[in-house]
């Protein structure tokens, strides 16, 4: 864990908690600091479906003053069709690792439910568990070189752990699929049945997981019969 990096994540949803109104913190360090507490998660990803330039402007200036540096947009993307982001990032004192703060348009959950810890106003874990799914089985379908449809996601490694630790503490994977879209569902079908087991396994070791004994192999098995287990009951 950078311990910096949580120092200024603390007190960047300090002020959060004060300020807010629409957004909500989701992803990663959601999970971390809220459900799991599975591995380190050093970006902050605010989620809105109203996505009010205003609110983010008023939250950048009150982290800027709370964190002492200053917080420059990285990058913006406003395509027609699809989300818009925020993206920026910031310096931290004593750590060489920049501070990322994601501002996102979720056009995923479109009425998500709000928990509130501590005054930080938080996805619920389901909303994150489908933004998971969405992360790795893809949005909206594509076609392939041949034609066919298919659904396909960033496939980021730690999605995969999240959605390994969600199926394990919060929902059974298989169990899960049955409530999502079917390309959602095509989408992770796809996604077992094409993603490099190798890569996978070496992505892994750049996650800072808090379980000494994790087991990369048992972690794959698992997905895979969850996986199995789903395909089995939507055929019955």
């Amino acid at each position: 864990m950078d311990l910096k990096i949580r120092e200024a994540q603390k007190k960047i949803l300090g002020v959060f908690s004060k300020f807010a109104k629409s957004f909500a913190l989701s992803g990663g360090t959601a999970l971390e600091l809220y459900y799991l507490h599975h591995r380190f998660s050093a970006d902050l990803d605010f989620f809105s479906p109203k996505y009010n330039i205003s609110e983010i402007e008023k939250l950048v200036s009150a982290f800027q003053k709370v964190v002492g540096t200053n917080m420059n947009l990285k990058e913006e993307l406003s395509v027609e069709g699809k989300a818009r982001v925020r993206f920026y990032i910031a310096s931290v004192k004593g750590t060489k690792r920049p501070l990322k703060i994601d501002f996102v348009e979720d056009v995923v959950v479109l009425k998500p439910r709000i928990r509130k810890f501590k005054g930080v106003r938080v996805y619920d874990v389901e909303n994150i568990y489908l933004q998971k799914i969405v992360a790795i089985a893809g949005l909206k379908p594509e076609l392939d070189e041949i034609g066919r449809s298919i659904s396909k996601g960033r496939r980021e490694a730690r999605d995969v752990f999240d959605i390994y630790m969600l199926s394990k503490k919060i929902e059974p994977l298989h169990l899960f699929l049955q409530k999502v879209s079917n390309h959602l569902q095509r989408g992770m079908i796809h996604w077992y049945r094409t993603f490099s087991r190798q890569d996978l396994k070496l992505a892994l070791l750049d996650l800072d997981i808090y379980e000494d004994k994790f087991d990369s192999k048992e972690m794959l098995i698992y997905l895979e019969n969850e996986i199995k287990k789903f395909i089995e009951e939507v055929l019955k």
